[in-house]
């Protein structure tokens, strides 16, 4: 091989190195504001259920004091048994 054609081939394949670098470089940035929107939404999730299992926890204490009156009896553990309403 002489120096004229090692050159043109060095030349290709820096040019298509360079390429491939580009289109990675691209999807890394892409990436990276994926994870972002995703982090972002997981986080607004993360909160709505702490803000729901809250109020849950609360509403089942509720009726944990008050009892229910639809023929359950209630422990620590949630529903424990039906009672007979009709006897």
């Amino acid at each position: 091989m002489d120096a004229g054609w090692a050159l043109i081939l060095s030349a290709v394949v820096t040019a298509v190195g360079g390429v491939i670098v580009t289109v990675i470089g691209r999807f890394r940035k892409e990436n990276k504001e994926d994870h972002a929107i995703a982090t972002g939404m997981l986080r607004h999730i993360f909160h709505s259920i702490g803000r729901v299992e809250s109020k849950v926890d609360k509403h089942l204490d509720w009726h944990h004091m008050k009892g229910l009156d639809n023929g359950r009896e209630v422990d620590d553990n949630g529903i424990k048994k039906d009672k007979k309403v009709f006897e």
